[in-house]
């Protein structure tokens, strides 16, 4: 846990009561600690991260685009700055370096696949539109003056090399990258995105969408940030415990609300399912049960993984419309 020292220089810099301060939660690495606080009769997070692997410069590279987001309406934390008017700030403890930043916190519930009112078609749609705005609005992003860039994602990145010892994977996998490698790189189809838009990444507040943690966010495809996002949701939640199949009910409406605010061509709709592939490679390459999060990866179910991915198969017995990937 952060020292009462440090928390209470964090309230002088942001100007609120240490009192209300109270801690929420870590981030999946422990080296990120989420703290809640009221200023002004509205609430807050303060998020601290130890010993980051980054500059400063690009958590407020993250931060300045949050605030231009929101400055637009859409529906991301928007940033607080301190009293001097920084957007982060780096702090020193005990031979620790921690970068201090803090936003508003947004309302709303997690999602839960096995109850209808969190995980239905008006989710679905909305989480598009939010998305699809998020990419509309940055398409006319331009980081303030001194700000540095956020990094370039490399989709090769997401692969370990413990694919070579799936020679066909590993052939399949090099002939998607160099496909990839290929895309053109423009202002209508590249840009700063947020990178992991799984469904925990969200809380739904009525009929919005509130989309959180944007700590990872860099440049790539859009048509990448969608396929991240579909992905993961089928992977997580295309069925419920009652057996339901939400597949192709996600893929389209999830479609449907983007397009509604930020229209994509065919060429690029048609490589979404490109990158939801790379999505499955990149998790089969980790360790992990590219289809059923959670389960151990036995002798046998990889050898059905490998039989899919050779297949072009997103999950077995999970049939994909893949007409939706194009405007109606």
């Amino acid at each position: 846990m952060i020292s009462d020292y440090l928390l209470g220089a964090a309230a002088d810099s942001y100007g609120f009561d240490r009192a209300s301060c109270r801690f929420i939660t870590y981030g999946r690495e422990k080296n990120k600690q989420m703290y809640t606080f009221d200023k002004n009769k509205k609430p807050y997070v303060l998020r601290i991260i130890k010993n980051p692997a980054d500059s400063i410069g690009q958590t407020k590279a993250e931060m300045d685009w949050l605030l231009y987001l929101a400055q637009k309406g859409v529906t991301v934390p928007s940033p607080l700055k301190t009293e001097r008017g920084e957007l982060a700030y780096s702090a020193e403890e005990n031979g620790e370096t921690c970068f201090i930043s803090a936003f508003r916190r947004m309302d709303g519930l997690r999602w839960d696949k096995n109850d209808p009112k969190l995980w239905n078609k008006s989710v679905f749609y909305n989480w598009g539109k939010v998305v699809g705005n998020i990419h509309r609005f940055t398409r006319d992003y331009t980081p303030g003056d001194g700000m540095e860039k956020r990094h370039e994602f490399s989709i090769r990145s997401m692969i370990s090399e413990n694919i070579n010892a799936f020679p066909t994977v590993n052939k399949i996998a090099e002939n998607l990258l160099k496909e990839i490698e290929t895309l053109p790189k423009d202002k209508d189809s590249y840009g700063l995105i947020h990178n992991d838009l799984h469904p925990g990444n969200f809380l739904i507040d009525g009929e919005r969408i509130h989309l959180i943690d944007f700590d990872g966010c860099m440049y790539s495809w859009y048509a990448f940030d969608i396929g991240n996002a579909l992905y993961l949701a089928l992977w997580l939640g295309r069925s419920d415990e009652a057996g339901n199949d939400f597949t192709n009910d996600i893929i389209e409406h999830f479609l449907k609300g983007y397009l509604s605010v930020n229209p994509m061509s065919n060429f690029w709709l048609s490589k979404i399912p490109l990158f939801m592939m790379a999505c499955k490679i990149a998790l089969f390459s980790l360790g992990c049960d590219c289809e059923e999060p959670g389960n151990t990866l036995s002798e046998d179910t990889q050898k059905e993984r490998v039989r899919s991915i050779e297949n072009n198969v997103l999950f077995t017995g999970c049939m994909a419309d893949y007409s939706l990937f194009r405007n109606k």
